[in-house]
């Protein structure tokens, strides 16, 4: 199928009217088209993804986040980074394709006691503010950006590091919501040393993980992580998990 892409100012329209299309997102069919009243309010890319049936989530949802990553990034690992940080092809997806998926993972009638409703369904179904969170905060997007910075070729089971960077909500956010994540070789450095020295458990508390991300962050000031190769970086954050062990 055709990869599509919302247009700009029906993106806008869209999120200006959050409030207004709250019982519209409670619906279970997809209502966009309705919305824009035969308008044209989306348009195709020049590329082709196989269909994604994504599993629903039931109790377990970082269980089904890595099914479903794998789903995704196979199915689109196609497109280019440039593309992925494109809040116009995730929220197409969000509200069409995979709006079933939505409905049941990300309800909206979750949000409607929050301070600020629109604003959750924002996180979820468009793109927040801050860039660097808002790619792994939308429904969709994040399952792309797991695979994009785990997903590695060269081990017999390419989604290994995926499973690791998935055992623990706390990896996930801590080590994708930092600016240098999307530099594959450092979070898989990251997660390599994970799996060698099994940490995902015994180590991986909430603020050891944090104070090797922030250990990460402050080499970015003084060292330039993009020209070390995998195996420097795997050393420096073995070293600094032993001091913090």
């Amino acid at each position: 199928m055709d990869l599509n892409y919302i247009s700009d100012s029906s993106l806008e329209d869209l999120k200006v009217n959050i409030i207004s299309n709250v019982e519209k997102y409670k619906s279970d069919e997809v209502w966009v088209n309705q919305f824009f009243e035969g308008a044209v309010w989306s348009f195709p890319s020049t590329v082709r993804i196989d269909k994604v049936d994504l599993h629903m989530p039931q109790s377990s949802t970082l269980h089904f986040d890595f099914e479903n990553t794998k789903k995704i990034y196979t199915a689109f690992k196609g497109i280019s980074v440039i593309q992925a940080t494109d809040e116009r092809l995730w929220a197409y997806l969000t509200h069409t394709i995979f709006w079933n998926y939505m409905r049941k993972r990300w309800p909206v009638e979750s949000y409607l006691d929050k301070d600020k409703p629109a604003d959750a369904v924002r996180e979820r179904y468009f793109f927040m503010a801050n860039r660097d969170r808002a790619l792994i905060r939308n429904g969709i997007a994040r399952l792309w950006w797991y695979g994009y910075v785990s997903y590695d070729e060269n081990r017999e089971d390419p989604f290994e590091l995926t499973k690791v960077l998935l055992s623990k909500l706390d990896i996930a956010q801590s080590l994708l919501e930092r600016s240098f994540s999307r530099n594959p070789d450092i979070t898989k450095a990251v997660l390599s040393v994970l799996k060698q020295k099994e940490l995902e458990s015994s180590f991986i508390d909430r603020e050891n993980f944090r104070s090797l991300m922030m250990y990460i962050n402050q080499l970015g000031g003084v060292t330039i992580l993009d020209t070390l190769d995998r195996s420097d970086l795997e050393e420096l954050v073995r070293e600094k998990i032993e001091m913090l062990a």
